[in-house]
C-alpha cells in the first residue's frame, strides 16, 4: 500500500510541476480582481462609518454589474437611508427586492424604510414574503413583521415579534453576543432589534424598558447611533436636558451626515427656551434636506422625475420637492411654530400657508395658522382656518373652541374691526354646516384666553405647567388621523412635546 501511495504521489508531482512551471497567469485578471475587491471594500468602510458622500463617490467606481446586483442595490439603499434620502433609498431597495425576492439580508432596513414612509401595503407584502421563507431561521423576517405591526399601531405585537427576532439571532450564534456587519456594512441582528424594542417601548410610554433596551444595544455595539439617539429622546422626555444633549451629541458624532439627527439639537434648545438657536438649527436642517434631494436625472428611476413635487432643472438635474422627504414638512412646521413663539407672525403665516397646501389633512397646520391669523388681526381668515381644523379632526373640538373663544374676544376688542365672528363664519367660504357649528360652539364657550391670547390651557402655544418650565412644548394631543388610524405625517403628532421621538426610529439607527 505504501509503495502504491508513493507511486501515486510521484505521478501527481510529475503532472503538477510542469503545469505550475509553464503556465502563465494573466496579470490583467489579477489587477481586475484587486480593483474589484478594493473598491468594494472602500464602499463597505465608508458605509459602515456613515460617511455618505464618500460612500456614494466610491460606489460610482464599482462596475455596472456590481452596482446593479442585489448586493450593490442594497448597499446603495442603506447609504441613502442612513443619510436621510428616503426616496432614493426606496428606489434602490425595491429594485433589489425585485431582483432577489427571497433575499433576507438588509431587508430589515428596507422594512424600516417602508415604516417611515407609511407604505402599509408594501410593508405587509414584504413581511409576508420574508416570513413565508424564513419563519424559523431569519431574524430579519421578524423585524419586518414588527415594523408592520408598529405601523398598524399594535405595539404589543411588535414587541413580541422583536423578541422572536432576538431569540433567532442568539440561536444562530450559539447564544454569544456578537456585532455582525452585513455585507453592505450595516449593523445586523441583535443591536438593531434591541434598538427597535426601545422605540416601541417609547411608543407605549414605557420609558424604563426603553432605557434598558437602548443601553443593551449600546453595550452590543457602541457605534450604533440610533441607540444613542433613542437614549437622548428618553432623557428629553424626562426633562433631563444635559443628558439628552450628551447622547444626541454622541449620535451626531457617529453620523454627522444625517440632517434628521440635527433636529435633536433643536429640540434641546427648544426645551431650554433658546428659540433663536433652535430656529437656526431647523433652518440648517431644512437646507440640508433640500440639498440632499438634488440628484442627477440619469440616476433617477423611472417615475420619480414625473412626480408631482419634482422639477427638472436646466442642467439636467431633478430637484425633488419638499414633499419628497418624509421629515421636511415636520421641520417646516417646527420652524413656523418657533416663529410664532418669537412673535414673528407674518413670517410664520407665510410658511404655514405653503405648508397647508402640502399637508391639507394635518390638523395642526390650519390650527396654528388660524391662531397666527388672529394675532395678525385677520379674523375672517382665522375663522376659516379654525373651521377647517375642526372639519379635519372633530374629536379635538375643545381645543378649537377655545381658540374660537379667544378669536371672538380679540375681534370684539379690536376698534378697527367691523366683522363679527358670525359674519366671519358665514363669509369664510365654508359650507352652512360649518357655520352653524361655529355659532353653536360660540354659545357654549367659556374658556378665558391665555396670555398669548390664543386660547386656553390646551392650546398648542399656551403656557402650561411643564416639568422643564417651557411655555411652548406641552401641546394638545391632537392630530388628523388617516387610513387605519395613522397620522398623515410621518411623525406622531399626538405628543409634540416629545419632539419627533421616532424620526430615527430606524435609521440603523436607527431622529
Amino acid at each position: 500500500m505504501s509503495k502504491l501511495r508513493e507511486a501515486g504521489n510521484e505521478a501527481s508531482a510529475s503532472t503538477l510541476l510542469p503545469f505550475s512551471a509553464t503556465t502563465k497567469i494573466d496579470g490583467s485578471a489579477f489587477l481586475h480582481l484587486y480593483n474589484l475587491i478594493r473598491n468594494a471594500s472602500q464602499v463597505f468602510v465608508y458605509a459602515s462609518t456613515y460617511r455618505s458622500p464618500q460612500a456614494l463617490l466610491a460606489f460610482s467606481t464599482l462596475t455596472t454589474e456590481q452596482q446593479n446586483s442585489a448586493w450593490g442595490l442594497c448597499l446603495l439603499g442603506r447609504i441613502c437611508f442612513e443619510s436621510g434620502r428616503y426616496p432614493e433609498a426606496l428606489q434602490a431597495f425595491s429594485a433589489a427586492q425585485r431582483l432577489a425576492p427571497y433575499r433576507m439580508r438588509d431587508m430589515d432596513m428596507y422594512s424600516t424604510l417602508l415604516w417611515h414612509m407609511k407604505r402599509e401595503e408594501e410593508l405587509a407584502n414584504l413581511a409576508h414574503t420574508m416570513v413565508s421563507v424564513g419563519r424559523n431561521w431569519s431574524p430579519e423576517a421578524w423585524v419586518a413583521v414588527a415594523n408592520c405591526f408598529s405601523l398598524d399601531g399594535d405595539h404589543g405585537s411588535a414587541l413580541k415579534s422583536l423578541g422572536r427576532s432576538i431569540q433567532l439571532f442568539k440561536a444562530s450564534h450559539g447564544g454569544i453576543i456578537v456585532v455582525p456587519r452585513t455585507e453592505s456594512g450595516g449593523v445586523g441582528g441583535l443591536a438593531y432589534a434591541h434598538t427597535l424594542v426601545g422605540h416601541e417601548s417609547v411608543a407605549n410610554d414605557d420609558l424604563d424598558r426603553a432605557q434598558q433596551a437602548f443601553r443593551t444595544a449600546i453595550r452590543i455595539d457602541s457605534r450604533h447611533y440610533n441607540a444613542w439617539y433613542g437614549m437622548g429622546m428618553v432623557y428629553l422626555r424626562l426633562g433631563k436636558l444635559d443628558l439628552a444633549e450628551y447622547h444626541f451629541g454622541r449620535a451626531l458624532a457617529l453620523n454627522a451626515q444625517n440632517p434628521l439627527l440635527l433636529q435633536s439639537a433643536g429640540a434641546v434648545y427648544e426645551h431650554r427656551g433658546d428659540y433663536s438657536r433652535a430656529l437656526e438649527v431647523y433652518e440648517r436642517v431644512e437646507a440640508l434636506l433640500q440639498e440632499g434631494h438634488v440628484v442627477n436625472s440619469d440616476s433617477v428611476a423611472e417615475g420619480i422625475s414625473e412626480a408631482a413635487d419634482a422639477s427638472v432643472a436646466a442642467d439636467g438635474t431633478v430637484v425633488l420637492g419638499l414633499q419628497s422627504h418624509h421629515a421636511m414638512n415636520f421641520v417646516i412646521f417646527k420652524r413656523a411654530r418657533i416663529l410664532v413663539v418669537l412673535e414673528r407672525f407674518a413670517e410664520a403665516a407665510k410658511i404655514l400657508e405653503q405648508l397647508l397646501c402640502r399637508c391639507p389633512r394635518e390638523f395642526n397646520v390650519p390650527f396654528l395658522l388660524g391662531q397666527t391669523y388672529a394675532k395678525l388681526r385677520r379674523f375672517r381668515e382665522a375663522a376659516a382656518c379654525l373651521t377647517r381644523a375642526l372639519d379635519i379632526s372633530p374629536e379635538n373640538s375643545q381645543s378649537v373652541n377655545e381658540a374660537f373663544d379667544s378669536l371672538y374676544q380679540q375681534s370684539a376688542e379690536d376698534p378697527g374691526s367691523s366683522d363679527s365672528e358670525h359674519e366671519a363664519a358665514e363669509n369664510s367660504g365654508e359650507d352652512m354646516h360649518s357655520a352653524a357649528r361655529l355659532r353653536a360652539s360660540a354659545r357654549n364657550l367659556n374658556t378665558p384666553p391665555s396670555e398669548f391670547g390664543l386660547g386656553g390651557g390646551t392650546d398648542m402655544m399656551s403656557p402650561v405647567s411643564s416639568s422643564i418650565g417651557s411655555p411652548y412644548f406641552d401641546s394638545p394631543s391632537v392630530f388628523a388621523r388617516g387610513r387605519r388610524g395613522q397620522a398623515e405625517w410621518s411623525h406622531d403628532w399626538s405628543t409634540l412635546n416629545s419632539a419627533d421621538d421616532r424620526v430615527d426610529r430606524a435609521l440603523d439607527f436607527d431622529m
